[in-house]
């Protein structure tokens, strides 16, 4: 039933589109970046249009001869006439004293092509010689870094595992080198960096502090083939782009560290060695005049190892400790432009974390016994396979609706375990496997609707809903979280914001130890570890100042429910404990403000912020009373 009512929203949506002319584009400046909330209005007529946040619009005309007038209180206005075109591209020119600064999107939203003025990662302070993606995140307000120098994000007031990072539109689950001194990304190949601090659309969930949506490139305002090759403290690295513009497109960047090659090779194998790479490949085509297909790959891995020479009994002991882990992901997405009203996205994504730690001994006996010899495996991993289909409808020229299916199949292995040991004197052998000896399946699929209304130069309210279905062997549970964000245009040169969301995290991560660990464990949602939930709600205020500042500030709260916190004395190391018999569950409490303030224009750009914040947890049966989350 369900299939068939999907099948006739879409033929009657795609009978509607085509009731008159449409023309649909995308505005840009002279810079070629994209400008929002462009009216776009047939002349004499109550018949207009806003560009979204890309700068994109559609329009559907009543007269194809009539002159489309586009204007913008920071941009000449420009009449044109076009009767042949059905898609366009404009380019406007900023007012003498204009100010350029985008005041559109979420309160809370930041990316560093239209809200942060340092465009490219390359502007941005370095650390040991190289930018890093996490760094440039963690120069925004509201986002920590924990320990100085190391990349983590905590986003206000937010544990490590709330955060959906996104490469390509594919989750990944540990973005760091090196226990959190480097990011997995190269920074030459990141493009777009698109952050959410609680308030996103209904197309993002799954949760409950951020999401940070990071794309490579895909198009350029140039055609060509470019490399570079660079080295740092840390690693090695290289990247290539051949770009045809609005054709194709290839990319690929690889790194490694060095610093480990300068040691000897025995030294390496016998005593320390450390090092890790990433590389990612990236291409994609038009299929024909409107469709497209990308495909992405991203592969990471680290390794650390020590080893020890100890004497006892007159008996030389050999200890050895191998850590590993390593991220592969992969997406295939085909684009589709159906018609001028209907686009949809429909993506394959797959992603998997895995982490081991091997410790060894061997005894050196003296005599022509056999060596003594014990290893202990411990291996811990998660992995996705997602389905996505996501769909954009301009039902009429003041409501646009994006509406989707997303299916998230996720593998966990929460400790596997492999023991073995040979030729002790009076001690049997050993050979077993302990633990989760296999990947266990949990399921959720979500649905969303979310449309955007816009019908007058200075009111625009989004509105929406998502609803996710969660199975984890017998337990299942069904929630639905609204998502509402309004935006009022004060003068042309302000604007106030406000917003509510409810997210739900049907995933956590328990930190052994340290939030960067490695080796740190990813357990499902059980019908004993529900899953956390956050409402958020967020009220935020942009100004434009002259024609080169601008002013941002925004005050929000949030509220946690299922909460998990790992017991102090547990033993998680060992694969045969139960994690679910070693936490708790509990509350949190974060309410703070942000101020920035950003020269935009000119030689000097850059910015200067502000945050203060209020993050608490209460866990009843660990402690009676509110603590604060440092």
């Amino acid at each position: 039933m369900q299939k068939w009512i999907t099948l006739c929203l879409i033929l009657v949506l795609s009978y509607t589109g085509y009731a008159q002319r449409v023309i649909s584009g995308v505005i840009y400046d002279q810079e070629e970046l994209p400008i929002s909330n462009v009216k776009v209005q047939e002349r004499e007529t109550n018949n207009f249009t806003f560009t979204s946040f890309d700068g994109t619009f559609t329009l559907q005309r009543f007269d194809t001869d009539n002159v489309l007038i586009f204007s913008h209180p920071q941009f000449d206005t420009l009449r044109k006439v076009d009767t042949i075109s059905d898609h366009v591209k404009i380019f406007l020119t900023l007012k003498r004293g204009g100010n350029p600064y985008n005041l559109a999107g979420s309160v809370g939203y930041t990316d560093f092509e239209h809200k942060v003025v340092n465009k490219h990662l390359d502007n941005m302070p370095y650390f040991l010689g190289e930018a890093d993606v996490n760094r440039q995140l963690q120069m925004l307000p509201g986002i920590e870094h924990g320990r100085e120098g190391f990349s983590n994000l905590y986003v206000r007031g937010g544990d490590v595992d709330q955060n959906l990072m996104l490469f390509n539109g594919t989750p990944i689950y540990n973005f760091n080198h090196l226990f959190g001194i480097s990011s997995t990304f190269h920074q030459k190949s990141i493009k777009s960096t698109n952050v959410y601090k609680g308030i996103a659309p209904s197309k993002y969930g799954g949760r409950t502090s951020s999401v940070i949506d990071l794309q490579t490139a895909k198009n350029a305002n140039y055609s060509g083939l470019i490399g570079e090759f660079e080295m740092s403290p840390l690693n090695a690295g290289i990247y290539i782009e051949n770009i045809n513009k609005d054709e194709n497109y290839f990319t690929v960047s690889a790194r490694r560290s060095w610093l480990d090659l300068m040691l000897p090779t025995e030294f390496r194998r016998s005593q320390l060695n450390f090092n890790f790479y990433d590389l990612q490949v990236n291409f994609g085509f038009k299929v024909n005049d409107k469709d497209q297909l990308d495909v992405s790959f991203l592969s990471t891995r680290d390794l650390y190892f020590i080893a020890f020479l100890d004497t006892v009994n007159n008996e030389e002991i050999l200890l050895g400790y191998t850590q590993k882990w390593s991220n592969i992901l992969g997406s295939v997405k085909y684009t589709q432009n159906i018609n001028p009203l209907l686009t949809a996205e429909h993506s394959l994504h797959f992603s998997q974390y895995k982490s081991s730690e091997d410790l060894e001994e061997e005894v050196f006996v003296n005599s022509n016994a056999p060596n003594p010899y014990s290893r202990e495996l411990l291996e811990r991993g998660v992995k996705d396979i997602i389905l996505r289909t996501n769909w954009k409808y301009v039902f009429n020229n003041s409501n646009t609706v994006n509406f989707g299916l997303q299916s998230n199949a996720r593998f966990f292995l929460t400790g596997k375990g492999t023991n073995f040991s040979t030729d002790y004197p009076g001690i049997d052998d050993i050979n077993q496997v302990v633990g989760a000896l296999n990947y266990k399946p949990t399921f959720e699929n979500s649905l969303y609707v979310e449309n955007t209304y816009q019908n007058s130069d200075n009111f625009e309210l989004v509105y929406g809903i998502r609803a996710t279905s969660y199975y984890n062997n017998s337990y299942s549970k069904i929630v639905a979280e609204p998502r509402l964000h309004a935006s009022y245009y004060l003068q042309n040169r302000d604007v106030i914001k406000f917003a509510y969301n409810r997210h739900n995290q049907f995933v956590s991560q328990l930190n052994l130890g340290e939030s960067n660990n490695p080796g740190n464990l990813w357990v499902p949602a059980t019908e004993r570890t529900l899953p956390k939930i956050a409402n958020i709600a967020e009220v935020g205020y942009e100004r434009l100042i002259k024609e080169s500042y601008s002013l941002t500030a925004s005050v929000y709260y949030k509220n946690y429910e299922n909460l998990i916190q790992l017991d102090n004395f547990s033993d998680l190391y060992n694969a045969e404990s139960d994690w679910e018999n070693n936490v708790y569950l509990g509350t949190g409490v974060v309410y703070g403000g942000e101020v920035m303030f950003q020269k935009n224009e000119g030689d000097f750009t850059g910015w200067v912020s502000y945050a203060l914040g209020r993050s608490t947890r209460n866990f009843p049966e660990l402690f009676n009373e509110d603590f604060l989350f440092t």
